[in-house]
């Protein structure tokens, strides 16, 4: 290197592990039979008699929950994937499937398939284990964006973190309701309006902690950081482009092709990219200074009511507005207040 090293520190990507599926085969054959038992059974009769048979988790219903279980198709599917255990037997506490049928057991409730249940782990992902997710079906079913910023919300970059496909959905959800910011029923629904102040709050306070988060490489928190200001900002009904646009910037590393179609529709780019062209959003400290507080009232000792107050009022001011307060005379009732004690941006105590 001609140079001094220019990089501080090294950050080592956690392991995505992936979930393992196991069936419990009983080391001694039924009937002259392969014998795979329902997991819940086999662990209540011993998992010394079995042999753990990881089985490919695209046969799982429920796969990665407690709950994970196969039922008559998806042993059909094992048994044309594994044909040396085409006649085995398996095994659950309603019934057993044998041979292309399923037969209740006797005095049990009538039932028609089987639901025997897998044995889930996390560990690692690999074909040894069945359980390999290939990227290319994840971004066909859910999309590029979707994909990249789940694998960011799994967890802390340098973690180990399990990939749960059921997860996924979360964020899907997350992106849908950022796009509905700007379309209702595929109608552009932006507008010119100035922001309120608790608009631009929203707005800079994910600014804020977005430039936090990525200086701290905490990727995770900068995906519940769009959540929440996208939650707030559809509960009022904010479709204002000066809210959105910045929005839609500060998105733009972590959904780079949601972002780059919403920002050529917020204005003519003539051929720019919000990734080459468009300035990264600053927060301005002036639109997160709280203008009020709820103080919690101690009176006794213990908390007794909540009051709204502006953080510019004087403590004579806070204390004749709070002592007519209606709950706070009825915990009063007539008594003496000895001290008022308030702590602005706190807390009020009434000592009678």
């Amino acid at each position: 290197m001609p140079t001094e090293e220019p990089y501080k520190k090294l950050v080592n990507q956690g392991m995505i592990q992936g979930v393992i599926e196991y069936l419990y085969l009983n080391k001694e054959k039924k009937e002259g039979y392969s014998h795979f038992l329902c997991s819940k059974m086999a662990i209540a009769e011993g998992e010394d008699n079995f042999a753990r048979i990881p089985i490919n988790i695209d046969f799982v219903q429920n796969y990665g929950s407690s709950d994970s279980y196969i039922d008559k198709e998806s042993i059909e599917k094992f048994i044309e994937w594994r044909p040396e255990f085409a006649e085995a037997i398996f095994e659950c506490g309603k019934g057993t499937y044998h041979k292309g049928s399923f037969t209740p057991k006797a005095g049990g409730e009538e039932m028609t398939n089987t639901h025997l249940l897998t044995q889930s782990e996390t560990g690692k992902m690999s074909k040894r284990y069945y359980n390999a997710v290939n990227p290319d079906d994840v971004v066909a079913q859910y999309g590029t964006d979707c994909f990249r910023m789940y694998e960011m919300f799994l967890g802390p970059i340098e973690q180990s973190k399990p990939w749960d496909t059921q997860g996924i959905s979360g964020v899907s959800k997350f992106l849908k309701k950022f796009w509905n910011l700007f379309y209702k029923d595929d109608k552009w629904i932006v507008v010119d309006e100035a922001p309120t102040p608790d608009e631009l709050k929203i707005l800079h306070t994910a600014i804020k902690k977005v430039h936090d988060d990525i200086e701290r490489l905490s990727l995770n928190t900068c995906i519940s950081a769009f959540m929440v200001a996208t939650n707030e900002l559809g509960k009022i009904k904010c479709h204002k482009k000066a809210i959105l646009e910045p929005l839609t910037v500060l998105l733009a590393p972590f959904a780079p092709y949601i972002s780059e179609e919403l920002w050529q529709q917020l204005g003519e780019r003539g051929g720019q990219s919000v990734h080459r062209d468009a300035e990264y959003p600053v927060y301005n400290e002036e639109y997160l200074k709280e203008d009020a507080f709820e103080y919690p009232v101690m009176i006794k000792g213990k908390m007794r009511a909540k009051i709204q107050l502006s953080l510019d009022l004087e403590q004579a001011e806070v204390e004749k507005i709070v002592l007519a307060d209606e709950k706070v005379q009825q915990w009063v009732n007539g008594g003496t207040v000895k001290r008022f004690i308030y702590v602005k941006g706190k807390i009020v105590n009434i000592v009678l």
